[in-house]
């Protein structure tokens, strides 16, 4: 082993251009997540008093601009100007998973070059320091006093707090004052200069859906104009607010990863849910990883409900959220600027929600499941028939699961996903006996099993076929993103939804109508070539499905290949070519109108 004196040190060849690079390079809208951690760790370190963040508006030349302000041990100006520098910081610890000491500054300076403005007081003396970036360097910009004549960095403006007569000097706070890139921009409304632009509610939904939880006793206000209500108002995260609204339940695995699941109804008469009654923040349900307190890999409104499939929330993703917390010591850290996690093993590839859907479809409560269902639209018996049909198919095709749902447990086959107990074989005498033991004590019996028999391996098709979901609702065809599209196949969960507003629908109807406008029961007549023109789609997309999923046993077909021939547009193309299916339809409609074709042609003519 070396020993550290025979290791020179690296050095940083180009400062400037690292710093820069650090700096730019960080996703702006990480800014109040820095800026608030930051406010959160100095506000607990309060020893007598109270812990509070306080969210304000600060009028600086007409101008509004964002002010966050915190209780806590403050700074003196020789600690607020070593502070300022990157992986600097002040009483914490530092390391790969805790503190990196420089995401406030990094995350906040992009949109904030022409200044972000420190004061902290310590012991009733106010230190301040404004960072900035002129002519592409970024540091502390340096201001001449007028009484001295001196060039400073850091300067003491207690008398300038004491004459705006805002602050109270008798206690340790410090403040972080948001300039922005021109001194006109309201960083209040706009805080990106317009890259990105912001709702009015940005701020409190940003930490909503960023802080899962904030340390006990800790006070968190908005101050009027911080927000879109009216007066101040207190901060709540979203188990100690939406929670108390709604039904809610947290179910803990084995491995210690906890699933957090919440039903927020609707609000009569309204597009919203319960939770926005009275709230500063959104109503909108979300699916999220939560480690530490903190939420990852965020995924709400439409994304939301296009994935909620994925993870067993067939229908009702609006009024749904989950929330996947992960042990503190699991095995991720978040990457250098915070904006997701990454695993620690292997190839330290990003966490993702989806990467826990089997877990969260497992854990469903049962109350859940009951709204779920509520929330669906009937299974037509069709539907039912044609899943059969496309299990024949499966058969057939000899298709296995890459993760088999078929298990083995006892002497019972159970499939996980659809609660289908099947006998497997036992170890027995052949006569129905389990027990090993012939009744009759015939040791030679030709039915007996031999000496040394073993169990045999059961051979059935792990692959289930698609539980198929027909929408004929508008805002259900919407909500799964298939308008103007035939169906959607979610390969996790084994669902099919299928789009009967689709044209193919109609187009076949219209070809049936039209043939058998002859028919002496009309009515009877439209209503069969309706649901000849539904069936016939929905079997066309199943069996584009079935076929997809049979690629899996061909080695020249890739994953993506598979994805690609499940996708809406390739069961669209399937749903099209009705053609073929229509010989079937006519034989089916004359047999049940009792209408032959020359019957027809004469009617006609």
């Amino acid at each position: 082993m070396f020993e550290t004196t025979k290791v020179a040190p690296l050095h940083v060849a180009d400062e400037a251009f690292l710093i820069a690079s650090l700096i730019e390079r960080c996703p702006k809208t990480m800014m109040i997540r820095e800026l608030f951690k930051n406010a959160e760790e100095s506000a607990m370190s309060t020893v007598d008093g109270s812990k509070v963040i306080e969210i304000k508006v600060k009028e600086i030349g007409g101008v509004q601009k964002l002010c966050i302000w915190n209780t806590g041990a403050g700074m003196s100006s020789e600690e607020l100007h070593g502070v300022c520098d990157l992986a600097a910081s002040l009483g914490k610890d530092k390391g790969l998973d805790e503190n990196f000491g420089m995401g406030a500054k990094v995350a906040s300076l992009p949109s904030n070059r022409y200044g972000l403005r420190y004061r902290s007081c310590k012991q009733g003396v106010v230190s301040e320091v404004i960072l900035c970036e002129r002519d592409g360097v970024y540091g502390r910009y340096r201001r001449e006093l007028s009484e001295t004549g001196t060039i400073e960095e850091v300067v003491d403006v207690t008398e300038a707090c004491k004459s705006e007569g805002s602050y109270d000097l008798a206690r340790d706070w410090t403040e972080v004052v948001l300039f922005g890139n021109r001194a006109d921009q309201d960083t209040v409304r706009d805080p990106y200069d317009g890259n990105p632009s912001v709702q009015k509610q940005w701020i409190a939904d940003t930490l909503y859906h960023r802080f899962y939880r904030l340390p006990e006793g800790l006070l968190v206000r908005f101050a009027p104009g911080a927000h879109k209500l009216d007066g101040t108002r207190v901060f709540k995260t979203i188990p100690s607010r939406a929670y108390q609204l709604g039904h809610s339940e947290s179910v803990s695995s084995s491995t210690g990863i906890t699933i957090h699941y919440f039903y927020d109804p609707p609000l009569k008469s309204t597009s919203h849910n319960a939770s926005v009654s009275g709230a500063m923040t959104t109503d909108v349900s979300t699916c999220a990883i939560v480690h530490k307190n903190e939420m990852y890999d965020l995924k709400r409104g439409r994304q939301w409900t296009l994935d909620a499939p994925i993870f067993g929330i067939a229908f009702g993703a609006k009024h749904i959220s989950v929330h996947i917390e992960l042990p503190d010591d699991f095995a991720v850290r978040p990457e250098a600027y915070r904006q997701f996690l990454r695993y620690k093993e292997d190839d330290q590839r990003q966490v993702e929600a989806e990467d826990f859907a089997n877990l969260v479809r497992e854990k469903r409560p049962e109350w859940l499941l009951k709204i779920i269902s509520s929330l669906s639209p009937a299974d037509s018996e069709s539907a039912g028939e044609i899943r059969n049909e496309l299990q024949k198919l499966l058969n057939a095709l000899r298709i296995r699961s890459e993760t088999p749902r078929v298990t083995l447990q006892g002497d019972i086959l159970v499939d996980r996903n659809q609660g289908i107990g099947v006998r497997g074989n036992q170890q027995g005498d052949g006569n129905g006996a389990s027990s090993g033991k012939n009744p009759r004590g015939i040791q030679d019996d030709v039915l007996a099993a031999p000496t040394g028999a073993k169990r045999a391996t059961v051979s059935l098709n792990a692959e289930r076929a698609p539980e198929i979901i027909p929408l004929h609702d508008d805002a259900a065809i919407e909500e799964k993103g298939i308008k103007g599209k035939a169906a959607k196949f979610y390969r996790e969960s084994g669902q099919l939804f299928v789009n009967m507003n689709y044209p193919s629908v109609n187009e076949m109807k219209s070809v049936l109508e039209t043939e058998y406008a002859a028919s002496p029961d009309p009515e009877i007549m439209r209503r069969m070539a309706h649901d000849l023109a539904e069936r016939t789609m929905t079997l066309k997309v199943g069996r584009a499905v079935v076929f997809a999923l049979a690629k899996q046993l061909n080695r020249e077909w890739s994953t993506e290949d598979m994805a690609r021939a499940q996708s809406p547009e390739s069961l669209s193309l399937a749903a099209d070519d009705f053609y073929d299916a229509l010989q079937n339809a006519r034989r089916r409609m004359g047999q049940a109108l009792r209408v032959g074709r020359q019957d027809l042609e004469d009617a006609v003519v």
